[in-house]
């Protein structure tokens, strides 16, 4: 099967939508930082879905580490199921959802507005309930997302993310690489659409390891696999995995691993030293080569670690669209999936 599919188009607009948000949402972004200037939060709490609760897992690395902010994931279901929800109360509460639809992601904002806490929305739709019900919303701006599988709407999350932690924490050094992002991501997907996925036609199962910033793109990589090939890809940190699934190394089983030049490098070449010693079927998404013949794809910029999800982003959706297309299938329209799923 060989055609442009949706999801490529998709992929092709993310250059623009982070322009769009660099022109658009600074401003807002601005204007919470005052508000946080002048009233002490105690901490930020995330709630999230899907591809978007990825989104918000690396966020919770991003408020930490840029902003240092404490930041927690939220248990939906505490609000919405067990009807016991934490408190609130002199928190920041972001709710992230491209529809803005979720029902469990609105919920645990409308509680946090009972609360007093600020809710930001971020969602790709301003008309949504989310956005109605936040203070702040910030836009991903991504246009309609036609194709089943989240591409550029969770760059755009991501992006937003970024974002929001260097205003916040007056990072004018990252803010100013994030500005070089657009041109960056350009060139990455179509150096990404290079890749030769045909090894892989036959594959069934795969992990997907990361460490840090680069473990929610782990996850996000994983999932991407199972919405479009419908792979069991499992992600791990890869500090997790010599715990434990290390037993599960095969010939049989792929493993990826996404290798940043940066305080993770060392740990990761370990790992992927320890994997070689029982499987060659490995490759890996690095910025730098390691020594030997591995199967690598390498992006060729000089970027800090903590930047990297943003570039290993497009280039695993891209992996992801031509290996759907390499097994005959449709990326656009996975069996079962609708674009939106509303839970509680």
């Amino acid at each position: 099967m060989s055609y442009v599919t949706i999801m490529e188009k998709e992929i092709r607009e993310e250059p623009s939508v982070l322009t769009r948000i660099l022109e658009s949402n600074i401003p807002i972004l601005e204007r919470i930082k005052r508000y946080l200037d002048k009233k002490k939060i105690e901490g930020i709490y995330i709630s999230a879905r899907g591809t978007s609760d990825n989104a918000g897992i690396l966020g919770k690395y991003l408020l930490e580490s840029i902003s240092g902010y404490i930041t927690a994931p939220s248990a939906p279901s505490l609000f919405t199921i067990y009807k016991r929800p934490p408190s609130l109360k002199d928190k920041l509460v972001i709710g992230i959802s491209q529809s803005g639809r979720g029902e469990d992601v609105c919920e645990v904002v409308e509680w946090g507005k009972k609360e007093g806490a600020l809710c930001i929305a971020i969602t790709n739709n301003p008309d949504s309930p989310l956005a109605s019900l936040a203070d702040e919303v910030i836009l991903c701006l991504a246009g309609e997302e036609k194709s089943v599988p989240a591409t550029k709407t969770y760059l755009a999350e991501i992006f937003n993310l970024y974002l929001f932690s260097s205003i916040i924490a007056e990072r004018e050094d990252i803010l100013g690489s994030l500005k070089d992002m657009p041109i960056y991501v350009e060139r990455i997907i179509e150096e990404a659409f290079k890749i030769d996925v045909t090894r892989f036609h036959f594959m069934d199962r795969c992990i997907s390891i990361g460490r840090g910033f680069n473990y929610p793109t782990a996850i996000e990589f994983s999932l991407k696999l199972k919405e479009t090939s419908y792979i069991f890809a499992e992600a791990f940190s890869s500090a997790d995995f010599l715990h434990g699934p290390l037993a599960l190394i095969s010939n049989q089983l792929p493993v990826f691993v996404f290798l940043p030049a940066g305080p993770s490098y060392t740990h990761l070449a370990e790992v992927i030293e320890t994997i070689k010693e029982k499987t060659k079927d490995i490759f890996i998404f690095g910025f730098e080569a390691l020594d030997g013949k591995e199967n690598i794809f390498k992006i060729p910029y000089n970027i800090d670690e903590v930047l990297s999800p943003l570039l290993f982003t497009p280039v695993f959706q891209v992996f992801a669209n031509k290996l759907a297309l390499e097994k005959g299938l449709d990326p656009d329209h996975p069996r079962f999936l609708k674009k939106v799923t509303i839970t509680r």
